[in-house]
């Protein structure tokens, strides 16, 4: 049976097509054949009109199709001969097989359709390959596929399932993004070895610092960072004690002649993750206007959309900017020192 909101193609529209002609053309061939035996009890039933019809029709169809019959199957059965019920069985299974092949073909386009939909909302809700998510997704889209049909109901369901699934790990996180300023021009001319070791010591200093105020999670490039926190305040004041930090990292612990300055980024929002997904791998506008923020701050300054930052304590510490990133106005932080 096909299903008004189901996708359609011209072979499922076609097969439908030819299921319902065959199916008029069935009732019509009961009707022309085994009509007439409804009128054998009636006196002279051939010189009425309607009846007349019916059996000269009948013998027209058995006169043009039986032969044909009897050429590749028996048709006489307890000694009569049953070319009219041989010939109604046959148009029926006819019609069956071609209805069965358009519900075939109906169940596998919408199959296609419904990963087809998956596949765009996963990227719509960045869902991640290999998630958990995307796990728990694949496994209610294959339940939903093992059924005899798939209509748009069913992907709806499969949608909405999976939606309470994702709110689940909606959470609302800060992110700080961290980078160096003119990481390329300070290694030139510099001793690799020494170069190497800066950078070493540099990571370590912030991996402790995040680690202090509890970070869930942490991407590295060679000379930048970003990294996830549970509030805002967190976020923030990594960012500022890094760069307080610098000052007794640049005068007792690195060893190359440029000094080591930063620019810092943060932003927090509703972000969809679980726990067993790298944050190299979340691609979201939150973590992306971090970034821009980070790009558009000056050496050693956090810069933050304000709005994140109305609610915190340290707000007077912060000082409205006129820079107006991604949509969202811009607070500098500068160390007072």
């Amino acid at each position: 049976m096909a299903h008004r909101e189901a996708p359609t193609s011209f072979l499922v529209s076609l097969l439908f097509g030819i299921r319902k002609i065959l199916g008029i053309a069935v009732f019509a061939l009961i009707i022309v054949l085994l009509g007439p035996k409804l009128f054998v009890l009636f006196d002279n039933p051939k010189n009425a009109t309607f009846s007349g019809v019916l059996f000269d029709e009948r013998d027209y169809v058995l006169k043009n199709s039986a032969p044909l019959l009897r050429r590749y199957i028996p048709t006489n059965i307890a000694g009569s001969d049953r070319s009219d019920w041989i010939l109604i069985g046959l148009a029926m299974a006819v019609t069956l097989f071609v209805g069965s092949l358009a519900q075939r073909a109906q169940t596998s386009l919408s199959r296609r359709e419904l990963r087809t939909s998956a596949q765009a909302w996963r990227r719509q809700q960045g869902v991640k390959p290999g998630s958990k998510l995307d796990t728990e997704l694949e496994s209610t889209l294959r339940i939903a596929e093992s059924g005899s049909t798939v209509n748009r109901q069913e992907l709806l369901r499969v949608f909405a399932e999976t939606k309470k699934k994702l709110d689940t790990f909606g959470r609302e996180v800060a992110f700080l993004a961290i980078d160096v300023v003119g990481s390329v021009g300070m290694k030139a001319g510099e001793d690799p070895s020494a170069v190497q070791y800066d950078f070493e010591e540099y990571r370590k200093l912030v991996e402790r610092i995040f680690r202090a105020r509890g970070v869930l999670k942490q991407a590295w490039t060679p000379d930048g960072v970003m990294a996830c926190f549970a509030h805002v305040e967190d976020a923030c004041q990594s960012g500022k004690d890094v760069i307080k930090s610098l000052k007794a990292f640049n005068r007792d612990v690195k060893i190359s002649k440029a000094d080591f300055a930063v620019r810092c980024g943060v932003n927090a929002g509703l972000v969809y993750f679980d726990d067993a997904t790298p944050l190299e791998t979340i691609s979201d506008r939150v973590i992306d206007v971090a970034g821009h923020m980070q790009k558009h701050a000056e050496p050693n300054t956090v810069l933050v959309a304000r709005k994140i930052i109305e609610p915190l304590r340290q707000l007077e510490e912060f000082r409205h900017t006129t820079q107006v990133i991604d949509g969202y106005e811009a607070s500098v932080w500068r160390d007072a020192e």
